[in-house]
C-alpha cells in the first residue's frame, strides 16, 4: 500500500475544497431528488425530467429545481 505524504493529502490546509464542493453537490442532489419524488403536484413525466436534470447537471440542476421546479407554498 502506498502512503500519501501529509503535505499532498486532500485534507491538507488549502486543499480540502474539492471535498467540500463534492459534499455540497451530493447533499444538494439527494435533497433535490427527494423533493422531486415526494411532491404531489407534478406528473411522473415531469419528475423523470427533473431527475435527469438534477443528475446530469450536478450543481445547477438542484439549484434550478429549488428555484424553478418546486411547488410553491401558500
Amino acid at each position: 500500500m502506498m502512503q500519501v505524504p501529509p503535505s499532498h493529502s486532500l485534507l491538507a490546509a488549502g486543499r480540502s475544497w474539492p471535498l467540500w464542493v463534492t459534499a455540497i453537490a451530493v447533499i444538494a442532489g439527494v435533497s433535490a431528488l427527494a423533493s422531486v419524488w415526494m411532491g404531489r403536484h407534478h406528473s411522473t413525466r415531469a419528475k423523470v425530467v427533473w431527475t435527469v436534470i438534477v443528475i446530469v447537471i450536478p450543481i445547477l440542476g438542484p439549484l434550478a429545481w429549488f428555484a424553478l421546479g418546486r411547488e410553491r407554498r401558500d
